[in-house]
């Protein structure tokens, strides 16, 4: 069998190079993994100063995702609402969920609740606490009082 040369060598060295990377496109890994220590934290401005979020799917925004957050010591979320049901599993500590009409529920490390959409509460850690939050349209917060919006306050 003749062996390549020269333009015959550069094409078979093309042909692999595009086979090999469509096989590797051909076959990603579907499960997506993020461990804490890519977490990327970032203060979340539209809460007041000390909590921070990590996105770790989707996009927030848009819809589809899930975020880490957390809170300090004494931390409290002045009552607002979100447009769509958000899923909270707390991971560390307890948060206490006031409403106007009904008893304050506390939620302890590993529970789960959820908050139907315009649902208006608070959100306090009395101690630190550290939650994962799920959603599968986009998330946002609307403060019951315009004045206790953190974004509002750069309008001043």
């Amino acid at each position: 069998m003749p062996r390549p040369h020269g333009d015959d060598m550069r094409i078979l060295s093309a042909v692999c190079v595009v086979l090999a990377g469509s096989a590797a496109m051909a076959d990603p890994d579907p499960m997506a993994v993020v461990n804490e220590a890519e977490f990327h934290w970032k203060a979340k401005e539209a809460l007041p100063p000390g909590a921070f979020g990590a996105t770790l799917r989707g996009d927030p925004a848009k819809g589809a995702y899930d975020f880490v957050g957390k809170f300090p010591d004494k931390y409290t979320v002045p009552s607002h609402l979100h447009t769509n049901d958000v899923i909270v599993v707390m991971l560390e500590g307890t948060m206490v969920i006031g409403r106007a009409t009904k008893p304050d529920v506390s939620i302890a490390k590993h529970g789960l609740f959820v908050l139907p959409a315009k649902l208006a509460y608070t959100a306090h850690c009395e101690a630190a606490c550290v939650f994962l939050v799920h959603g599968d349209k986009p998330f946002d917060i609307i403060y019951s009082n315009p004045k206790d919006d953190p974004r509002r306050k750069s309008e001043r």
